[in-house]
């Protein structure tokens, strides 16, 4: 149907494009449409409509610009929206009811609860690594919480068949009331960010969440930015050896390594070590066969640019390739690469591989002092904080050590990568790793204003409250507001309660009395 139509060219976006449809769709804000939840759950259901009637254009753009298999396509970047889709129409009514919560006693007679407003105009930045997951998903939830949105297509030489596909896909199906989109490289990106939003979220590198940071300040606009780093991967003497080197393999090399919580390299214990390299060396042929770049499985690194720098990376460390690190530069092919570094651990920590997060084909390798697990930690707590951490271990220690003392946006426990197949689980980052999550009600909250209210009757005014103060007044009021424990309320409940209002009512009455 738009096979022909699908290219890499897209038109030129003017200044004043942006400027007008920021002020559209602050105007369609302003009518309270987006308020009404018939309204939301039928852009919901238009948005599954898009993608389900779009999957294949998407699918044959995926494949152009990543070289993406179709199944990947699928489980990697449609069926994540389809859930995220479910769950918010599943659960739409129930998340933006008001949440009552408890009352403080000198709030009493009276109510409380939470309501999750819509923050207004918000401004989602998608990538190129996993163009329709990572644009879509907060979609879903930025108009599930009431929301429009002006979404940014990368516009340089990423993802063009895919901005493409969505472009169409966008215009037929999709309200222009409440959602539109612009396809910008990095200096329109700070145009775009001149104009005021109510909220940005952003994915990317830090590089672009230092723009968008340094742009939201100007308006102190929240942000929620989705970043990335250098993902560690433990493996201890006690693992599951083949489990974990299938499911290495899997998450180093899916997308051709650029996915930004993929294991971006290796902490292995000595004992193993080599045991394990033989196998993910083993999988590798397995899962993409003897020549990588004849397989339909395997996919391509983005451009030139990233063609070129991950290129440069195995000429500097070429000593180290056990297995890979052949190129094409006119297909920007680049075969799964192990850089196996074993005990020279000087080597390893000045490498350029591990100076900044890889996004390629390339997995650096450490064996650990056999037994020294504290070591493998102190060496991740040394750099900044990761995205995601893996640890592959049958070892209860291992297991509370590591997610004790370290720190990382997610962590996951033999195996990779899937805790975001978990939408009851936050996705998001800590430190240069990013801010803010999603996934499933945590998108929803993340794109909705928690609004405190506070309904008060009219009885019980206490006059102590009030100026002047007395001394009389002021015992009344540390009764008021003595910080009574939760064990107290627990034990005593509805006596507790009970004794609480006596003596309060006793302290007014006696205060009244010296009045």
């Amino acid at each position: 149907m738009y096979g022909s139509m699908l290219t890499n060219a897209l038109p030129d976006v003017k200044k004043q494009d942006i400027a007008a449809d920021v002020q559209a769709l602050r105007a369609s804000f302003a009518t309270g449409a987006t308020k009404d939840l018939a309204t939301r759950r039928s852009l919901l259901q238009q948005l599954n409509k898009m993608v389900k009637e779009g999957e294949p254009l998407l699918q044959e753009a995926l494949w152009k610009d990543l070289h993406k298999n179709p199944v990947e396509s699928y489980m990697s970047e449609i069926a994540l929206v389809y859930q995220e889709i479910q769950d918010h129409l599943d659960h739409l009514e129930d998340w933006a009811s008001p949440e009552r919560v408890s009352t403080s006693i000198p709030n009493l007679p009276g109510f409380s609860y939470i309501n999750r407003d819509p923050f207004g105009v918000c401004c989602i930045i998608g990538t190129w690594n996993y163009p329709v997951n990572l644009l879509l998903m907060p979609l879903v939830s930025c108009l599930a919480a009431g929301n429009c949105a002006l979404l940014r297509l990368p516009g340089d030489d990423t993802a063009m068949h895919t901005n493409n596909a969505l472009i169409m896909l966008l215009d037929k199906y999709m309200d222009k009331r409440y959602v539109r989109y612009v396809y910008v490289g990095v200096p329109e990106t700070k145009e775009m960010l001149s104009h005021q939003f109510d909220l940005i979220f952003a994915t990317g590198g830090c590089f672009l969440g230092k723009i968008v940071a340094r742009a939201a300040a100007e308006f102190l606009t929240p942000v929620v930015l989705e970043l990335g780093g250098k993902s560690p991967t433990i493996v201890d003497d006690t693992a599951d050896l083949e489990i974990a080197a299938r499911r290495i393999t899997w998450g180093a090399f899916t997308n051709a390594g650029q996915t930004c919580v993929r294991p971006d390299y290796l902490l292995v214990d000595e004992k193993i070590g080599d045991q394990l390299v033989k196998l993910i060396e083993k999988n590798i042929v397995k899962f993409f066969g003897e020549d990588a770049q004849k397989s339909d499985s395997y996919g391509r690194v983005i451009n030139r640019r990233s063609f070129d720098r991950l290129a440069k990376l195995l000429v500097n460390d070429k000593a180290r390739i056990t297995f890979g690190g052949k190129t094409d530069e006119k297909e920007h092919y680049v075969e799964p690469t192990l850089l196996n570094f074993k005990t020279d651990f000087a080597a390893f920590k000045g490498s350029a591989v591990m100076s900044d997060e890889l996004f390629g084909p390339v997995l650096p390798i450490y064996y650990y002092n056999s037994g020294n697990l504290t070591s493998a930690i102190e060496f991740i707590n040394e750099r900044p904080k990761p995205l995601a951490l893996y640890l592959y271990s049958t070892r209860s220690e291992h297991k509370r050590r590591v997610a004790k003392e370290t720190s990382s946006g997610s962590m996951v426990i033999n195996d990779c990568m899937m805790q975001l197949a978990n939408a009851h689980l936050p996705f998001g980052g800590v430190g240069n790793s990013g801010m803010g999550a999603y996934h499933g009600k945590h998108s929803f909250d993340t794109f909705s204003h928690k609004k405190a209210v506070l309904y008060k009757y009219s009885a019980l005014d206490l006059q102590q409250r009030y100026q002047p103060y007395t001394a009389a007044g002021e015992r009344v009021m540390r009764v008021v507001l003595y910080p009574f424990s939760r064990r107290f309320w627990n034990s005593l409940k509805f006596v507790g309660f009970a004794i609480v209002v006596a003596a309060i009512a006793i302290a007014i009455k006696q205060s009244t009395r010296r009045h």
